[in-house]
């Protein structure tokens, strides 16, 4: 029996498409608890966790694609896709065959499947993002740039670790504190003494392999929890903020705009609609 073929829109309630430069992009939002049986898709997949995870689920092994996560999935790759209780926001680059020599570079990418979290990576995903919702004169150019910096940013980081330049030890084990602890009043000091490291060396090394600053790291994780939070629950964005980490409410609502486009109230109000 011949596998299905997802549409366009990946199996999503909510999507936008467009189609730029050689490549297909969609943002999609799956609703929690969703699962998208067995599948395949008719090209190959370079995807971005924005926010909500749901889980990758391959014939020998299984994905969880937290936020800031980047996975990607040849083409005709049977899996499933197990939606959690967040929910998830996904942005889908899928390639055009017939652009293959011009992408020769980064085409290891999805010839193989990988999972990875990048901050670097996710940060332009999210411009991009933004870009599909509020488009305007120079969003096909803005679009085709991110994408492009997008794979370049990835097949570096792949190249490198096939020739044993990936992370040190040591800044894997610094990224997993900040995923834990982002909330807390983390300083550079911090995570530097709990790996061991000089703070300076820390932060040089972590924006080299991560394409940016760790306070941009640990900002980015903040709203995206705080992002889950207003849009599925009903507490007080006073409450969000100091519970997210931010300074106040200002301070929140003003970095919630730069991530969204929207203030936090309405964007709580478009998802509850």
């Amino acid at each position: 029996m011949a596998h299905k073929v997802v549409p366009v829109h990946m199996g999503s309630p909510r999507f936008d498409v467009v189609e730029v430069g050689g490549f297909r992009v969609t943002d999609a939002w799956f609703p929690a608890g969703e699962v998208l049986p067995p599948h395949v898709h008719d090209r190959p997949i370079f995807a971005t966790m924005l926010t909500g995870s749901f889980e990758d689920v391959f014939t020998t092994r299984t994905h969880e694609c937290l936020p800031s996560t980047v996975f990607t999935e040849p083409a005709g790759e049977r899996h499933a896709n197990r939606i959690q209780k967040a929910g998830a926001h996904v942005l889908v680059i899928q390639p055009d065959a017939q652009e293959s020599e011009r992408l020769r570079p980064a085409s290891r990418l999805w010839e193989e499947i990988h999972c990875f979290r990048h901050g670097g990576v996710a940060g332009r995903a999210r411009q991009l993002s933004r870009e599909i919702r509020s488009p305007d004169f120079a969003t096909g150019l803005a679009v085709e740039g991110l994408i492009l910096e997008m794979l370049s940013i990835a097949a570096r980081l792949d190249e490198g670790k096939r020739q044993g330049g990936g992370p040190p030890p040591w800044l894997e084990r610094a990224r997993d504190l900040v995923h834990d602890r982002f909330r807390d009043k983390l300083r550079v000091e911090d995570v530097a003494s709990a790996v061991d490291v000089h703070p300076a060396h820390l932060a040089r090394t972590f924006r080299d392999h991560f394409h940016v600053p760790l306070g941009g790291y640990i900002r980015r994780l903040r709203i995206d929890w705080a992002t889950r939070q207003v849009a599925e629950t009903e507490v007080p964005f006073s409450a969000i903020a100091a519970r997210a980490g931010f300074a106040d409410q200002s301070h929140f609502t003003r970095e919630f705009r730069k991530h969204s486009g929207l203030t936090p109230g309405r964007y709580r109000e478009l998802r509850r609609t």
